[in-house]
Order: C-alpha cells, then sequence, then structure tokens
C-alpha cells in the first residue's frame, strides 16, 4: 500500500481491483465513504489545534500589552504604563460611599473669603416682577462677595530712556531698559507667554489668546523670543537651584523620554524638600546623572535605574512603590489580578486555572515584610532610633531569608535576582530618619513633563529644551514654596527698574 496516514491507505487499498478480501463492491462504497469523512474530520481537528495554539499565544502576548493593560489604572501600573495614559477612576469597594465635604484627618481646602478692593454693585428694583405694582423704600437686603477679572485691556506707554554723557569715559550712557531687547513688549506679556507656554499651551493657543482676549496681534516668532528672554533672565535663578540638589540631604530623582528635534532625549527631575529642578539631557546614561549629582553624599532615591548607581558617594534607596510593579507585571503574566503595596487582600484569578503557588508564596512574602516595614514610619513623624534599628534588623533577616529560597517560577528568580544585588538600599527609610519611603515626590513632578510631551511632542531644538527646563524648574519650584510663579518673574524681570504705569485712572 501506499505510504501516507491509516485512514487515507485504508480508503486506497479498499479502492483498489486488486482486493480480494470478504467485503463486496456495496459496503466496500459505503466504508470509504464514512472513511473519507474521517479523513475530513481529522484534518478539520488538525487546522482547529493549531489555530487554538496560535490563539493561546496571541492571548499570552496581549496579556501584558499596553493595549489590554491600559483599560484600568492598577493593571496599566502593573503594566509599566505611565499612570497618564489611563483615564479611569480606581474602583471603590462594595458598598463603600465617599461622604461629600472634607476628609477625616484632612485639612480644609475651602476658599478664604476676600477682601473687597473696588466699589459695591447695587442691585435695585423698581416694579414687583409679579404684579408689575411699584416698589417702595427697600425693606432689607443680602450680600455676598464677587470675585470677578477686570476687562482685558492693554497697557500702551511710551518708553524714554536718558542717556548721559560721561566725563570721564567720554561717551553716552544710559540704564538698561526693563524690556526685551529689540522688542515692543514688556516684561508683563513676557511673563504671561512664559506662564501659559508652561502650563502647556502651544505657540498657536497663545497667539490667538492674546488676539481674541486682548486685541493684540503678535508673531509667533515674538511670542518664541519673549519666552527665550524670560528663561535667559532666569538663567542665574536656575544655576543657584541646580546647584543646590547636592546640598539636600535626601533627593529623589526619576526620568522619562522627552523628543527634541524629532530625535530621542531623556527629561530628568530631582525633587528634595527646597526645589524642583529639572534637566533635559541627549542621553538616558550615568553621564547626564553625574553633570548634576557627582559627588553627591545625601541619600539619593530612585526606581534601580542603573545609571544612579553611578553616584558611588551617596546613600541609595530604592523605591519600594517600585518594587511592587515588578510583582504586579508578575502577577498580570500569571492571570493574578495587581494588588496594592500595603493590602492585605488575598490573590484574585482574572481567569481559570490553576493558581501560580510559587509565585503568590514570593509576592505575599515581599509586600508581607515591606507593609511591616512601612507602617514604623507611615504616618509617624517622630519614631525613636530605637525602633528604627530594631524595624530595620527584623526587616533585613526576613528578606534575607526570603531571598535565598531557589525560587523555580521565572519572575519570582528576576525579582528575587534584583532585590538581592540591592539588598543595601531596600530600607533605606528605616536606616536614616527624613528619608521618604516612596519616590513619589519625584514621580509627581515627572508628570509635569510627560503632559508638556503629550501636548507638544517636545521641543524643535535645544534652545528651546534649555528654555523648557529652566522654566518648567522654577515653576515647580514656586508651587512647592508656596510663591507666585508670576510675581517671581516680574521680580526679576523689571528688577529695580521703573515701576510701570497703570492703565486704569488712580483714585
Amino acid at each position: 500500500m501506499p505510504e501516507g496516514t491509516l485512514t487515507s491507505d485504508l480508503v486506497l487499498y479498499l479502492e483498489t481491483d486488486d482486493y480480494s478480501g470478504p467485503l463486496d463492491r456495496e459496503t466496500r462504497k459505503e466504508l470509504v465513504r464514512k472513511l473519507k469523512r474521517l479523513e475530513e474530520a481529522e484534518a478539520e481537528l488538525r487546522a482547529l489545534r493549531e489555530k487554538a495554539r496560535r490563539l493561546e499565544e496571541e492571548n499570552r502576548r496581549l496579556r501584558s500589552s499596553p493595549l489590554l493593560l491600559a483599560a484600568t489604572d492598577r493593571t496599566a501600573e502593573a503594566g509599566g504604563i505611565p499612570s497618564s495614559g489611563t483615564f479611569y477612576r480606581r474602583p471603590r469597594p462594595a458598598g463603600h460611599r465617599r461622604r461629600s465635604g472634607g476628609q477625616p484627618g484632612h485639612r480644609g481646602h475651602g476658599r478664604k473669603r476676600p477682601t473687597p478692593n473696588a466699589p459695591s454693585v447695587r442691585v435695585t428694583l423698581d416694579r414687583c416682577p409679579d404684579c408689575y405694582g411699584r416698589l417702595d423704600e427697600p425693606c432689607d437686603a443680602f450680600r455676598r462677595t464677587i470675585t470677578d477679572l477686570p476687562l482685558p485691556q492693554l497697557l500702551v506707554f511710551e518708553l524714554e530712556v536718558l542717556r548721559y554723557w560721561c566725563r570721564r569715559c567720554h561717551r553716552r550712557v544710559h540704564a538698561e531698559p526693563p524690556v526685551p531687547p529689540n522688542q515692543q513688549f514688556g516684561p508683563v506679556l513676557a511673563a504671561w507667554i512664559a506662564h501659559q507656554r508652561i502650563l502647556g499651551l502651544s505657540v498657536e493657543k497663545v497667539r490667538t489668546s492674546l488676539s481674541e482676549s486682548f486685541g493684540l496681534s503678535i508673531s509667533e516668532a515674538s511670542i518664541l523670543a519673549l519666552e527665550a528672554w524670560v528663561a535667559e533672565r532666569l538663567g542665574p535663578e536656575y544655576a543657584r537651584l541646580r546647584a543646590g540638589v547636592k546640598e539636600a540631604s535626601s533627593v529623589g530623582a526619576d526620568e522619562t523620554r522627552f523628543r527634541i528635534d524629532g530625535k530621542n532625549g531623556w527629561l530628568w527631575v530631582y525633587e528634595h524638600l527646597a526645589a524642583t529642578v529639572y534637566q533635559i539631557a541627549p542621553t538616558r546614561g550615568k553621564a547626564a546623572v553625574l553633570e548634576v549629582l557627582e559627588g553627591y553624599e545625601g541619600t539619593l532615591g530612585h526606581d534601580a535605574w542603573d545609571p544612579y548607581d553611578a553616584i558611588t558617594t551617596a546613600d541609595h534607596a530604592l523605591d519600594p512603590v517600585h518594587v511592587n510593579r515588578w510583582l504586579e507585571r508578575a502577577e498580570v503574566r500569571h492571570r493574578v489580578e495587581p494588588r496594592r503595596l500595603l493590602s492585605t487582600d488575598p490573590a484574585k484569578l482574572t481567569s481559570a486555572g490553576h493558581p501560580p503557588t510559587e509565585l503568590l508564596r514570593f509576592v505575599d512574602g515581599v509586600r508581607s515584610i515591606y507593609r511591616e516595614a512601612i507602617l514604623v514610619v507611615k504616618d509617624r513623624p517622630e519614631v525613636s532610633r530605637r525602633e528604627r534599628r530594631r524595624a530595620y534588623r527584623r526587616a533585613t533577616r526576613r528578606m534575607r531569608a526570603l531571598l535565598r529560597v531557589a525560587w523555580k517560577d521565572p519572575d519570582a528568580a528576576r525579582v528575587a535576582k534584583e532585590l538581592r544585588h540591592r539588598r543595601g538600599m531596600l530600607f533605606t527609610f528605616l536606616r536614616t530618619p527624613g528619608v521618604p519611603y516612596h519616590n513619589n515626590g519625584a514621580e509627581n513632578a515627572i508628570r509635569q513633563g510627560v503632559l508638556i510631551r503629550k501636548v507638544s511632542g517636545g521641543r524643535r531644538t535645544w534652545a528651546g529644551a534649555r528654555v523648557l527646563e529652566r522654566l518648567l524648574t522654577i515653576y515647580r519650584t514656586c508651587r512647592k514654596q508656596g510663591v507666585s510663579f508670576r510675581d517671581r518673574m516680574l521680580s526679576v524681570l523689571m528688577g529695580s527698574g521703573p515701576p510701570l504705569p497703570s492703565a486704569r485712572p488712580q483714585s
């Protein structure tokens, strides 16, 4: 018989004229038809098995893809998707209702009643709105304090610069005018443009706002020139804040992609108690870190990115929230719903199947150790050194025992290897007072740059990148210090020059 499958070989044997078996011709024909249907069913079964295999591979790939992980903020965070890439509120537990108004334990944020600085506006009525009868004198009144904007009005004035003859130098001299060079626009307009730009408005939107709100016609080149002038005047302030990073006792660092001239660049942030400093560099390597932090001797908090290890003089602190992201990604790949760092909820599978016992034992162990250590300092401003030392010894001993296990699960083994490599920086927040257990300050600061990147796509030139890092640094530092960014810019731009006139009549 010819070579082939058993079914096809049997069909060929029954159809041949040399058949000498006990079956008659009709029985053989019926048997051949059944065998052929069986052969077609076998081929269809093979095709379905191959299709199921391909779908299983595609499902495994999509389970950790950005498209699926961005469905909720929890799975997005677990998969490494920035929180700004999701637009969903965190789900609340069943039956939980958040009461309106201020929450327990939080300081109130009600708006303070302003003091009036303009004449009162009196609302009168001559006739009754119902019967249209004439009304006498008012019997009483009620009052409200209204806050409104003044009508937009441009301030146009002549700038006269007096020049003097110096008998010693034998030349004419004059004071530096408080306006941009070779421009017909003043410092208040320049500060307004810089403020709008740092809030994320494009040049075209700034130009449209000036045209529709104030009736001012200005070119895009003038807007960019005014923004660059503000950044240039803020240069010494930026240099002072950047140098002050090395003087801080604790610094949180983070980085994100930021395209310059269509090529990859990186936006770095260094956040401490007094300031937030931004740096835009062409590299994500250690050269950018050394440029700002070389010789730093305080505590550096980060997310385990290797270039931070170049600062050998600092005491490093690994962000536990970032460690939890490693655990969440492993849970997502194993069909487990990701959990928070301090959560005590049991694991919940997202699909049917056997639970990953070994991985769950590892992630629950890491979270348990971190949870016990964090609760020692969380919401407790004063913790004795003795309690810190005791908690530090216990946490390091438990973590050492957990990492000593030979984990067979690939994800557990990979995370355990990274934690062993960085075991000296896992519990720095217990060892060093004043060091936060998280890196939320730098994480929140880097989002400002992410928002600008999403709106504008980056900057077209490196000169524009230098403008952005200066303005962003001064803006975020002013917010941290509780001062007005606009007032800070005007104090630098105008200096000790003559005050600008007012468009309103003087009272």
